[in-house]
């Protein structure tokens, strides 16, 4: 790990100058970036674009400008959360509750402590989708985001496109 750096407020603009600051200090010497949303990622490309930079950056939640931009090959990877997924189990969730059910007896409940504080706390985990280019077509098929928005100036062998 070369850099890591604090985004203040998530924001695309604030990425954009830490990964600057990144690049600088290093001599442009990065491999990769992992950032912690899509927005932040697309900050991120923006100062290794300045540079002429393509190297492989991820981030998470799979928002449609992120989407395009794999699609495009400037972003390897968007960590995308199924939203009928989440509902429908927040919905299962809520209807055990309401019927008495403990949740630590709800099935696939864990304890967690893994929060800043240590707290343990019951909670069901849902597996994340990593999206790419050969697997592109799960968000369109899903609804999440329209063939002609993600597919718009894809590169060639982007499954979906």
């Amino acid at each position: 790990i070369v850099g890591e750096a604090f985004t203040d407020g998530w924001k695309p603009d604030n990425a954009q100058k830490n990964m600057e600051q990144i690049l600088t200090a290093n001599d442009n010497n990065v491999d990769a970036v992992m950032s912690e949303n899509d927005g932040m990622a697309g900050g991120a490309i923006a100062a290794l674009q300045a540079q002429g930079m393509n190297i492989p950056v991820s981030g998470q939640d799979g928002d449609h400008a992120a989407l395009n931009r794999v699609a495009r090959g400037t972003q390897n990877t968007s960590v995308w959360k199924d939203a009928r997924q989440l509902g429908a189990a927040a919905g299962d969730i809520a209807a055990a509750l309401a019927d008495g059910v403990a949740m630590s007896a709800i099935e696939g409940a864990v304890k967690w402590s893994g929060g800043a504080k240590g707290v343990e706390m019951d909670a069901i985990f849902l597996a994340p989708t990593p999206i790419d280019k050969t697997n592109i077509n799960i968000v369109i098929e899903a609804g999440h985001i329209a063939k002609a928005k993600v597919c718009e100036g894809a590169m060639d062998g982007v499954n979906g496109c």
